[in-house]
């Protein structure tokens, strides 16, 4: 998003920008704790299958890291109030490449998110509602087409109704631990302190994973960090009070569930891969109180398929502010005419979750195994992006220690992780890998000819560059845009050779004089090309000749052919590609030559951006002649 450019504009912004503030802490808690309470729900079944009665063990062994990394949250919240998240402490500690690379791993774990979370939201319908739970997948993926059809025409999260079911939860959750808590007896009490023995039967390595397995009960910290931009004023103290609740509700409810269900549900029940998926309500119903099992079932469904379309939300999100940075192709930001929503990005951020749910057949031990990849090394990067900002800025105290402390934490389970789970290390390689493929190849064109060559994309391509063009003539009457350009040289201002500028070049300008007088004209065109290295271009997207430096090198270069007795017509144009540029303005301009500059960038450049004189070569007309100079 462009700056405004006075002061007076910037005033009369705040007013919009302050009335969007509106999540109190109280709300922060709310929107947070209703993504990150919905890992109790599946995470005491996932850790079970992994490790066995030793998981609540793991959980509590967490606490310490999740606290910590709660505290540099919040620290993420006020260095960005614009949100982004790990893309934006990535970009900022490392540089932007590595914020692509932050989105990306997020973007794994909004996927997880939005699969684990439909999958088990519905398995806890299927504990009341056999005929759910024999259908389970399919119900899931249908699950995710509403929401992705409710997301398309317009809906909207509010942090009000987070607020209710949050509370909803919260409330239930503390029921059932009362009611446990009243209802055990001394062999209850000795079989829960018992589960702290387990420790002693496991291996290094089995330690290991388990403590690497056990962050996934912290799953959802990362959403404070996209609240910023919502969040009051002043962002420290909103984030600082909303996170410090999430943490004593987290603390409260999370690992003493954990440690209920494995401790308390019968062996027969905890062996049942199909009862994995609901240890909560199990618990809930072990003495026979139907009204809060079914309470818990209402609770755990909504809030979970609520956490399945925040993931969306959040993953669309995340594509269009990618695209802003031309690191994916611009068609994600395509909106529906209809409801102006981006229906394209929407569609992706639920086919690709669904593709997941298909793949693993809805078990949501192997989805929680995938689940690791994107969500620990998002931590990875947001905790380690944090420290060396902290470092640059001589914070080298205590809070710089247990930072460090908090990245070490979290490296040790993401790597643990890479290796001993070898399916999530795979999948979560190749969806960052697909994804940098694309990102890269949208940014630096690799796919756009053979995009561009396809009529319908073609025809939306030569709107947007003349709506872009149209609304940039009245920006500047200095520069002409290629259309205004060709409009007031026919007949008045002709000429045979158009030089092509993208900074000053004194030798090129000469060439080209001397060209032109020598033909009998007295008039050369001198195009400057805006290059949209995304695949589509719009005109919001495009800056104004003052802004994106084309507008001195022409006037410049006007200024010298004047003195020599020549006309010179400075053209500004937009295009995927700056030999696309060229040969459509050469076309249209009439012209008999194209003269560029030789190019001193290296082989490399050219292997990657390609080579703008080889381009021309192959695309120019035959009757244009292409005059290299220098």
């Amino acid at each position: 998003m462009s700056q405004p450019n006075n002061a007076s504009t910037q005033v009369l912004a705040r007013a919009p920008e302050v009335s969007l503030r509106q999540l109190s802490p109280l709300l922060v808690w709310a929107v947070v704790f209703c993504d990150i309470g919905t890992s109790i729900y599946y995470v005491p079944g996932i850790l079970y299958g992994q490790i066995g009665d030793a998981a609540p063990l793991f959980v509590f062994a967490a606490l310490f890291g999740f606290v910590l990394l709660a505290w540099k949250y919040i620290e993420i919240c006020w260095r960005n109030p614009e949100g982004g998240g790990v893309v934006s402490v990535a970009k900022a500690a490392f540089n932007p490449r590595w914020g692509l690379i932050g989105g990306l791993l997020i973007c794994v774990d909004y996927f997880l998110t939005s699969a684990i979370s439909s999958v088990s939201g519905i398995a806890y319908l299927g504990s009341v509602m056999p005929y759910v739970d024999q259908h389970k997948v399919l119900i899931a993926v249908l699950a995710l087409v509403i929401l992705a059809v409710l997301n398309i025409v317009g809906i909207r999260e509010s942090a009000l109704i987070s607020l209710f079911m949050a509370i909803g939860a919260l409330i239930v959750d503390a029921v059932i631990i009362g009611v446990a808590l009243v209802r055990m007896g001394p062999d209850e009490w000795h079989t829960l302190s018992s589960v702290f023995e387990h420790h002693r039967e496991l291996s290094g390595r089995e330690l290991l994973i388990g403590f690497a397995g056990s962050w996934l009960a912290f799953s959802g910290l990362e959403s404070i960090s996209q609240l910023s931009p919502a969040m009051k004023l002043p962002i420290r103290n909103t984030a600082g009070k909303g996170m410090w609740l999430v943490v004593v509700t987290v603390l409260t409810t999370s690992p003493i569930l954990t440690l209920l269900s494995i401790a308390l549900l019968p062996e027969a029940i905890k062996a049942d891969s199909t009862e994995q998926e609901r240890f909560i309500s199990e618990l809930a119903g072990l003495w026979g109180i139907d009204t809060l099992k079914y309470a818990t079932v209402a609770t755990a469904s909504s809030l979970l398929l609520f956490a399945a379309n925040t993931a969306i939300i959040g993953s669309y999100h995340v594509f269009l502010a990618l695209a802003d940075e031309h690191f994916m192709p611009d068609v994600v930001n395509w909106r529906n005419r209809r409801f102006g929503t981006p229906h394209l990005a929407i569609v992706v951020a639920t086919v690709l979750p669904i593709g997941v749910i298909f793949f693993t057949g809805g078990e949501l031990e192997a989805l929680g195994e995938l689940y690791a990849f994107g969500l620990l090394g998002a931590f990875v990067l947001s905790s380690l992006g944090i420290d060396l900002i902290r470092w640059r800025e001589r914070e080298r105290g205590l809070k710089f220690v247990l930072g460090v402390l908090t990245t070490l934490m979290v490296v040790v389970a993401w790597f643990t992780n890479l290796i001993a789970k070898e399916k999530s290390t795979v999948f979560g390689a190749i969806m960052v890998g697909v994804g940098l493929v694309i990102a890269i190849g949208t940014q630096q064109k690799w796919f756009t000819d053979w995009l561009y060559d396809t009529p319908l994309v073609k025809r939306r391509a030569h709107r947007a560059i003349a709506q872009s063009e149209s609304e940039l003539e009245s920006v500047t009457g200095e520069v002409f845009s290629l259309a205004q350009a060709v409009a007031l040289t026919k007949g008045l201002y002709p000429s045979h050779t158009l030089l092509g500028m993208r900074s000053a070049n004194d030798s090129l300008l000469q060439e080209a004089i001397l060209r032109e007088k020598g033909l009998g004209g007295n008039t050369i065109y001198a195009l400057y090309i805006e290059e949209r290295t995304g695949l589509f271009v719009r005109a919001s997207d495009i800056d104004s000749p003052e802004n994106s430096g084309a507008l001195r090198p022409l006037l410049e270069a006007a200024k010298k052919a004047e003195r020599q007795g020549m006309q010179l017509i400075p053209i500004w144009t937009v295009s995927y590609n700056a030999v696309e540029g060229m040969v459509r303005a050469a076309e249209a301009l009439g012209v008999d030559a194209v003269m560029v500059g030789a190019t001193q960038r290296t082989a490399v450049y050219h292997l990657i951006r390609g080579h703008v004189v080889n381009g021309l070569a192959k695309r120019l007309p035959a009757h244009i002649r292409l005059v290299l100079c220098g």
